[in-house]
C-alpha cells in the first residue's frame, strides 16, 4: 500500500511488484490503461474540452464534425466479446455532451438530465461510430440524439436525452 508520504523509489518499487506475476494478457492491459492515461492531448481545435480520462479508457475518440468513434477491445466489450451496453451509453453521452460544448459560449456548461437508450443491434467490429444531432434547444434544457453505427454503417444503438445548460 502507497502512503501519503511516500518517495519516487517506493512509488516504483510498489508497482514494480504489483507487475511482476502478471500473464501477457494482463500486462497488455496495464499497457493499454497506461497509453490511455498518458494521452492528455489538448482540445481539439473548435472543442473547449479534451476527452477526459473515462472516455480515453473506455476508448473513444472524438472526430471532425461532432462525430465520436469508439474502439472496440478487451476494455469496453461484455462476456460474449461485443460492446459492452454501459460503454455505448458512454460513447451516446459523450458524443451528444462534445456537440453541445462547442455551441456554448465560453461561460457554460451541460450536464445530462436524463437519457435513455435503445439497443438495437449488437455493437461488433473493430469501431463504432456516434452520430449526435440536436431535436430541440431551449433556454435551459436541450433535447439531442445519437445514433451509434457499426463499422458497415448498421443502426447499433439509438439514444435520447435532455441535457441541462448552467451559466
Amino acid at each position: 500500500m502507497i502512503t501519503p508520504d511516500h518517495n519516487d523509489k517506493e512509488l516504483l518499487e510498489t508497482i514494480a511488484s504489483k507487475l511482476d506475476g502478471l500473464s501477457i494478457k494482463q500486462l497488455e492491459e496495464v499497457d493499454y490503461l497506461l497509453s490511455a492515461y498518458m494521452d492528455l492531448s489538448e482540445p481539439q481545435e473548435g472543442n473547449k474540452a479534451s476527452m477526459h480520462l473515462y472516455g480515453r479508457l473506455t476508448g473513444l475518440k472524438q472526430l471532425e464534425e461532432d462525430q465520436v468513434e469508439m474502439s472496440l477491445g478487451p476494455h469496453n466489450v461484455n462476456t460474449y466479446g461485443v460492446a459492452q451496453g454501459g460503454s455505448l451509453y458512454t460513447l451516446a453521452d459523450v458524443a451528444i455532451g462534445f456537440m453541445i460544448l462547442r455551441r456554448l459560449s465560453e461561460n457554460q456548461k451541460v450536464f445530462t438530465l436524463e437519457m435513455k437508450m435503445n439497443f438495437i443491434k449488437k455493437g461488433s467490429g473493430s469501431q463504432l461510430l456516434a452520430l449526435p444531432s440536436i431535436v430541440r434547444w431551449g433556454k435551459t434544457t436541450i433535447v439531442a440524439e445519437c445514433t451509434i453505427e457499426d463499422s458497415e454503417g448498421d443502426i447499433v444503438a439509438k439514444a435520447l436525452g435532455t441535457f441541462y445548460v448552467v451559466n
